[in-house]
């Protein structure tokens, strides 16, 4: 049961990682296409910032890494 919630966490956390990692090197184009698509029905859109992007992709590497770390530790005591 343990080793399936960390698979699960690492595949979520590889995938935001993943995220983060695109939104901040295309930080431009994909919000200039939000705006251009949805912003005449708002004009108060709000967009997290490129520094927040790199930061969360980061804290997503790192948990990436641990829970990586975390199975293949479960995966030996395991044996």
């Amino acid at each position: 049961m343990i080793e399936l919630l960390g698979w699960i966490c690492l595949i979520v956390s590889l995938t935001l990682m993943i995220y983060h990692h695109y939104m901040h090197s295309n930080y431009d184009r994909v919000y200039q296409f939000i705006r251009k698509k949805y912003g005449q029905q708002t004009t108060d859109i709000e967009f997290p910032s490129k520094e927040d992007h790199a930061k969360d992709a980061q804290k997503f590497t790192y948990y990436t890494i641990f829970f990586a770390i975390l199975l293949i530790v479960l995966n030996l005591v395991s044996r």
